[in-house]
């Protein structure tokens, strides 16, 4: 019976469906046992094709299972079922990333040290066929994707897709795809960097769900090093080629007057090559280049503008990641500086200014934010979920709510007021009305009867107070509660009580039975200030009878 009732508590705490599904999740149609094979073949080809379910954007503008089954539907109903779904590519997109990053790092490399300044290219062309074979075929399979539309609309007609592919990046895609030494035997200058812009539309896809902002960077940087130290060797040949009556042989590049580019190591040249673009790139100067060509200054000082202006860049991201990490504190500094100018304006007493500072260190802890606004945007369940969680500790300690249902706690909890009470602060007086109870989250509370007598122990973490004038018929507080020190408590107030603790339930009860203790308790601490408070007067009587006796005696005296 103890084993069966540990399986159901943990199975309604966590939910384990045993619902037999009713269609594949595919939502294609069960194929007969005797189905020809390509019927098979067909389905399986659907099952590439359709959404996938983990695709991140299919989680956040499908948003719902159903919505996924019934986009699953609507393709497999679809006369376009062979084009591929926008939200299936995902893993498509992460191949042309890697593809498209061996890319911008073998190609400029290519280009600048062989192709431009004719250097004997031998097997190294080899090395970026592949990569132009990949990029060809990308271009196909986008014939063959649907897209997204401006207003999330999902389009698998092909027509649309090829009027929408040809009029956005067919061209620049198709003409930085295909290698022009498949048609062109000659050197010529390429200005291959078109894919750049699907490079930066697939990091653009990946970086929020697969690395953040600091890998963003170290790429970033990565490239622009590798790029300004290709332009640097690249850029005097480009110059070159352009000016007519200037050849290799009787050109003053730097390249060529010391002595690089008759250099057989290329690892060799690169490095230098490395070396000048970094520093340009700095703004660093280097004396071993005392001749240089006016190419060779032109290209320093675009490096220079770019590298100052990528370098302002970096510094703009380092600020807000340091700002987005550090704006919880900086709100609450300003908040700070706010309350000074407040107390300065309304001329506050130091003693209550510093009373405001202390609330608000220990409200907030050092970080400033709209809980209010964080909380009230949440759905009632995740809400419920916080605040079990938040007073957790409440919860292991008060052993008023053990073993109370889940559904009892959550709506508990939602109910409860935080509130702070700073030391010596007066929660509540003798005497007065009582319309709510509290429940001690953290700090130490003292009860102090009408004659300032303390009881004989403080509330701690876990405790409650103040819960006799909603389970009895007493409407005004017989006692005083008062903050030992800085006290984080939650406020039940008694229409909250009545709605949620009914009469005679199990935490009534108890409650019922805790106030009638403190009440003996009270009622004998009264009682022994009332006999103290009767002693004291009968002392004082008697001392002031025996003054008396005394005058009496000395009057009489000659």
């Amino acid at each position: 019976m103890e084993i069966h009732e540990r399986w159901r508590k943990k199975n309604i705490e966590r939910h384990a469906c045993e619902l037999k599904r009713q269609t594949s999740s595919s939502q294609l149609k069960r194929l007969p046992p005797n189905a020809k094979l390509i019927a098979r073949l067909k389905r399986k080809f659907q099952k590439l094709i359709i959404v996938y379910e983990e695709h991140p954007f299919a989680k956040y503008h499908l948003r719902s299972r159903a919505a996924i089954a019934f986009e699953k539907k609507r393709h497999n109903n679809s006369q376009h079922w062979w084009i591929l779904h926008p939200y299936n590519r995902f893993f498509w997109d992460k191949v042309m990333t890697v593809v498209l990053l061996y890319f911008f790092l073998t190609v400029p490399y290519i280009k600048a040290f062989f192709r431009i300044c004719d250097r004997p290219l031998n097997n190294q062309v080899y090395y970026v066929y592949p990569v132009f074979t990949v990029c060809t075929f990308d271009v196909i399979v986008r014939f063959f994707t649907g897209y997204v539309s401006h207003d999330n609309g999902i389009i698998i007609d092909p027509t649309m897709i090829a009027r929408h592919y040809s009029q956005k990046f067919f061209l620049i895609d198709l003409i930085s795809s295909i290698p022009y030494t498949w048609f062109f035997n000659d050197d010529l200058i390429s200005l291959k960097g078109n894919n750049q812009r699907n490079f930066i539309a697939f990091i653009g896809e990946l970086l929020p769900f697969s690395t953040d902002t600091a890998i963003w960077i170290s790429i970033l940087t990565t490239l622009i090093f590798h790029w300004s130290a290709c332009l640097t060797w690249a850029f005097p040949f480009i110059v070159i080629h352009a000016t007519p009556l200037q050849t290799i042989s009787n050109s003053n590049v730097y390249a060529i007057q010391s002595g690089l580019y008759k250099m057989e190591d290329t690892l060799l040249i690169y490095i230098n090559s490395l070396h000048m673009g970094a520093s340009n790139l700095i703004g660093s100067s280097f004396i071993e280049l005392q001749k240089i060509s006016p190419s060779d200054k032109l290209i320093r000082c675009i490096l220079l503008l770019f590298g100052s202006s990528y370098t302002v860049y970096l510094i703009v991201v380092i600020l807000q990641l340091i700002e987005s990490s550090a704006e919880p504190e900086l709100k609450y500094q300003d908040m700070k500086r706010q309350i000074r100018e407040y107390i300065h304006k309304n001329d506050i007493p130091q003693e209550l200014g510093d009373k405001f500072f202390l609330y608000n260190r220990y409200r907030f802890q050092g970080n400033y934010f709209k809980e209010s606004t964080i909380i009230n945007s949440l759905p009632n369940h995740l809400k419920q979920e916080i605040y079990i969680r938040s007073n957790n500790g409440l919860l292991e300690k008060a052993k008023i709510f053990h073993n109370l249902s889940k559904s009892f706690i959550s709506n508990l909890m939602t109910a409860l007021k935080p509130v702070i009470y700073l030391k010596d602060d007066v929660i509540y007086n003798y005497n007065t009305e009582g319309d709510c109870m509290y429940f001690i989250t953290s700090g130490t509370v003292a009860i102090i009867n009408y004659n300032g007598k303390e009881l004989h122990y403080h509330l701690e973490d876990g405790d409650h107070f103040g819960e006799r004038c909603l389970v009895s018929s007493a409407k005004l507080r017989e006692v005083s509660a008062i903050a030992v020190e800085t006290c984080e408590l939650l406020r039940l107030h008694r229409r909250n009580f009545n709605r949620l603790i009914l009469p005679h339930s199990e935490l009534h009860d108890r409650l019922s039975k805790i106030s009638d203790d403190r009440g003996r308790e009270i009622e004998y601490l009264n009682k022994l200030s009332k006999e103290e408070m009767t002693l004291k007067k009968r002392r004082s009587s008697e001392l002031r009878k025996l003054l008396m006796r005394t005058d009496d005696l000395t009057a009489d005296l000659p």
